[in-house]
C-alpha cells in the first residue's frame, strides 16, 4: 500500500485573512487570556527597529492615548479658565456703564473698560442721528445721513451684520482719528439690530485679532450692554 505523504503545515494551515483575524479576536476576546503566554512571546517591529512583545505594545499605545486625553483635557480647562476670565471682564463692563451718569461718561467708561479688560486698544461709539442730535460729547458721533462715517458703512448700515476683519488706513481714521496706535483690524457691531440705534466698533493694532469667520456672541453682549446703557441716558 502505498504511503499517503503528510502535508506540510505551510499546506496544512490556512491562514484566514486579515479581516477574518481582526474580526476573530473581536468575537473571542478570550483567547489571549487563556493564552496569556502568547502577550509576551509574540514580537512586534517597534518604530525604532526593536522588537517588542504584545503587551509591551498595548501599553506603549494606552500611553500614547492616555497623553492625548490629557492634552484635550487640558485645553478644555484652558477654555473653561478664558471664558471665566471673559465672563468676569463682560460682568465688570455691565457694571461699569450702568454706573456711568451720562453720554459721555458711557464713552469714557466703555473705552477704559475695554482697554483694561479686553486688550482693545480703541472703541467707536456711533448714535443714529434722528435719536442724537448733540455734537459736543467726546467719544460720542452723530451718524447723520451723508456724514462720512455713514457713506463709508452704508452696506452695514443697510444690512446691519456684524463686520469682523482687517481695516484699511481710511476707515481706521474715520472711526479711530485720535487712537495712539496704528488699528489694523476692527469689529464693527450694530446697536439695536432691529430699531437701529447706531454702532460701535472696537479695534486694534493686531491685524489678526478680529477675523470675518470669528465667534459672534461675545460682540453681541457688549453692543447690547451698551445699547441699554446709551437708550437709558437718552430717555
Amino acid at each position: 500500500m502505498a504511503e499517503v505523504s503528510e502535508p506540510s503545515s505551510a499546506a496544512a494551515v490556512e491562514l484566514p485573512a486579515k479581516d477574518g483575524v481582526i474580526a476573530y479576536l473581536k468575537a473571542h476576546p478570550e483567547l489571549l487570556i487563556e493564552h496569556a503566554e502568547l502577550m509576551e512571546s509574540l514580537e512586534l517591529a517597534h518604530a525604532s527597529g526593536s522588537a517588542v512583545s504584545l503587551i509591551e505594545r498595548q501599553v506603549e499605545l494606552l500611553r500614547g492615548r492616555n497623553a492625548r486625553l490629557e492634552a484635550r483635557l487640558e485645553k478644555l480647562i484652558e477654555a473653561a479658565r478664558a471664558n471665566e476670565r471673559r465672563a468676569d471682564s463682560v460682568l465688570r463692563l455691565a457694571r461699569a456703564l450702568i454706573r456711568a451718569p451720562s453720554l459721555a461718561a458711557i464713552a469714557v467708561s466703555f473705552k477704559s473698560a475695554m482697554r483694561e479688560n479686553f486688550d482693545i486698544d480703541d472703541v467707536f461709539i456711533g448714535i443714529n442721528g434722528s435719536a442724537y442730535k448733540r455734537h459736543d460729547i467726546d467719544g460720542v458721533t452723530p451718524l447723520e445721513p451723508n456724514t462720512p462715517v455713514v457713506r463709508a458703512y452704508d452696506n452695514f448700515i443697510r444690512t446691519r451684520l456684524i463686520e469682523c476683519g482687517p481695516l484699511d488706513e481710511v476707515r481706521a481714521k474715520l472711526l479711530f482719528p485720535k487712537s495712539e496706535a496704528a488699528i489694523a483690524s476692527a469689529a464693527v457691531v450694530p446697536l439695536e439690530k432691529e430699531k437701529y440705534l447706531g454702532m460701535i466698533a472696537l479695534g486694534s493694532r493686531d491685524a489678526e485679532r478680529f477675523q470675518p469667520r470669528q465667534g459672534k456672541l461675545f460682540l453681541e453682549m457688549v453692543a447690547e450692554l451698551v445699547a441699554a446703557a446709551v437708550r437709558a441716558r437718552l430717555a
